[in-house]
């Protein structure tokens, strides 16, 4: 029989600021939730109940799961109601269960982002209005948001990031002492729960007590003129859009300042609270004390510049992309644009994939009954599903002997490393093919980890020989289990096919054609140089008529 009791809040070792973040929420639920980025297994969601179940029966705890329904999470009308008593009756939804709770979800950065937008406004205003076949009705749903994630898997998108008040990163503990202090807890709570309850219960109850001293005392701290001076600095240094952050420093810091029944808040109480509101909302964290030792943003950013090289011998240092190479292939919406720029598509631009209803098998269930209780035939009626495809880019890197020569290979991992670094929030999927020998080779599968994709770049290597043809095999191999129509494909090559069959241009262009036709956005980026030129890969971009850039253009 599974135990009333979760694991103690007061029990969980290490992970300090994320405990802090969530009590002083507790104190002023307006800060606006916590947002926790990081590994996974860190004790987020047992810190999160812990919380509650300290706070108390009329403090609910709900798990939002990322592929909940529309009507799971908003509220739906009562089936058994509409039928046998002919009267709506509203369910209330995941949002409005968490009244005066906590709000948890995990991998908040998978989430649908209309409910994403309706949940963020619900926990700013306390609240939102349903509307259901035909009713409208306000709701009531105020609540602590609690939302984790690896931003490896995709980061939010910006607006939505600065919604959450506080951000805290989780590490996994490196000290072999709390590692094994934390696992013999754990063994002692799954043996005996309650036994294990005990021994924390009145440090629980002491925490609950701060807690509720601290809402009582929060309304009735001051902040001193130069503290919220220095607030307002602590913005303009970082460079924060916006007034959101300058009152969330005030409002975290009054609430630190009640939890530890201070009077007052402090320089000091601002220095251990700022970087929970200031780090998510700026690239480059400044701290209060270190404000005139550090570099602008502007130099830092023109000393960081960062030089790339093929990797055969010469020094990494001796050699640096053009100013417009640097900048990457671009994602973007089709506009007037100079002739450097690769229009792609991202995420956002890519076609909506609608199921048709007889694929579905999530019946909609009120228009059914309604359709029963109007016609008295029962017919099923499916819901229209639609979802946004993800991008998935692959970079089809010429690595054979010919690339050492002119610096090609320099080029291509430039433009591919300032590609990826262009688009941090878009939720794309990276792969790389290379030449390997006479042949081709998947180099990195699809992945959304942009630093894995970026490590691989970095090592790719010239040598061998140049067979297009197996390449696009293993273009057709890596995209036999996804749509094809979702992909963008980037061929860089100087179209100098030299191995493959007795034909192998010709090899090349017919393998394409008989295998990936069906893609409808690839670019030959022809990496040729030099004064005099075969155009082989112009030449193969117009026979398969795809788009072509050369970087000699760039």
């Amino acid at each position: 029989m599974q135990s009333k009791y979760t694991y103690p809040f007061a029990a969980i070792p290490d992970q300090e600021d994320l405990k802090l973040c969530l009590l002083l929420n507790l104190v002023d639920p307006s800060i606006g939730g916590v947002l926790a980025t990081g590994d996974k297994g860190t004790a987020k969601t047992t810190m999160v109940r812990g919380l509650s179940q300290l706070m108390g029966e009329d403090f609910p705890f709900v798990n939002l799961p990322i592929g909940a329904t529309e009507d799971r999470v908003l509220g739906s009308i009562n089936l058994e109601a509409l039928i046998n008593q002919k009267t709506v009756i509203v369910d209330k939804g995941l949002l409005a269960q968490a009244h005066r709770g906590f709000l948890y979800i995990d991998e908040v950065n998978l989430l649908n982002d209309y409910l994403m937008d309706v949940l963020l406004d619900s926990s700013a205003t306390g609240g939102y209005h349903l509307e259901r076949e035909g009713i409208s009705q306000w709701m009531d749903s105020r609540f602590c948001l609690v939302g984790t994630m690896n931003p490896e898997e995709g980061a939010l998108r910006p607006q939505l990031l600065d919604r959450f008040g506080l951000s805290v990163t989780i590490q996994t503990p490196k000290e072999i002492k709390t590692r094994t202090q934390i696992a013999m807890q754990r063994l002692s709570f799954d043996s005996d729960p309650l036994a294990f309850y005990k021994e924390f219960e009145q440090e629980e109850k002491n925490i609950k007590t701060q807690v509720l001293l601290a809402k009582e005392q929060l309304n009735k701290v001051s902040i001193p003129e130069a503290i919220q001076e220095q607030c307002a600095k602590l913005t303009i240094t970082n460079k924060v859009e916006g007034m959101r952050a300058d009152i969330l420093l005030l409002k975290t810091a009054r609430a630190y300042a009640a939890y530890h029944n201070k009077e007052e808040v402090t320089l000091e109480m601002i220095k251990i609270i700022a970087p929970f509101v200031l780090q998510h909302r700026t690239k480059e964290y400044t701290p209060p004390s270190d404000q005139n030792k550090e570099e602008s943003s502007e130099q830092k950013d023109q000393n960081s510049q960062e030089e790339t090289t093929p990797q055969n011998g010469q020094d990494s240092t001796s050699f640096q992309l053009p100013k417009a190479v640097q900048q990457g292939l671009k994602f973007s919406a089709p506009k007037a644009t100079k002739k450097q720029e690769i229009q792609i598509e991202t995420s956002q631009k890519l076609h909506v994939v609608s199921h048709p209803a007889k694929q579905q098998s999530e019946i909609a269930i009120v228009q059914s009954v309604r359709n029963y209780l109007t016609t008295g035939r029962f017919t099923t009626i499916y819901k229209q599903a639609t979802e946004k495809a993800m991008a998935r880019i692959i970079f089809l890197v010429d690595t054979s002997a010919s690339m050492a020569l002119d610096q090609q290979m320099g080029y291509l991992k430039g433009i591919i490393k300032k590609t990826i670094a262009s688009y941090p929030l878009q939720k794309v999927q990276y792969a790389i093919i290379g030449l390997q020998d006479a042949s081709a080779k998947i180099i990195q599968e699809f992945t959304t980890n942009v630093q894995q994709i970026s490590d691989t770049n970095y090592q790719l290597r010239t040598a061998g020989k140049t067979n297009l043809g197996e390449a696009f095999l293993k273009v057709y191999e890596l995209l036999r289990s996804v749509n094809m129509q979702t992909t963008q494909l980037f061929v860089f090559t100087d179209g100098k096919i030299n191995t493959g069959t007795t034909q192998p241009f010709h090899y090349a262009v017919s393998t394409y054609k008989k295998y990936l036709s069906r893609i409808t956005k690839a670019t030959i980026v022809d990496t040729e140089t030099g004064f005099v030129r075969l155009g082989k890969a112009k030449q193969m971009a117009q026979q398969l008529k795809l788009n072509y850039i050369s970087i000699s253009d760039f």
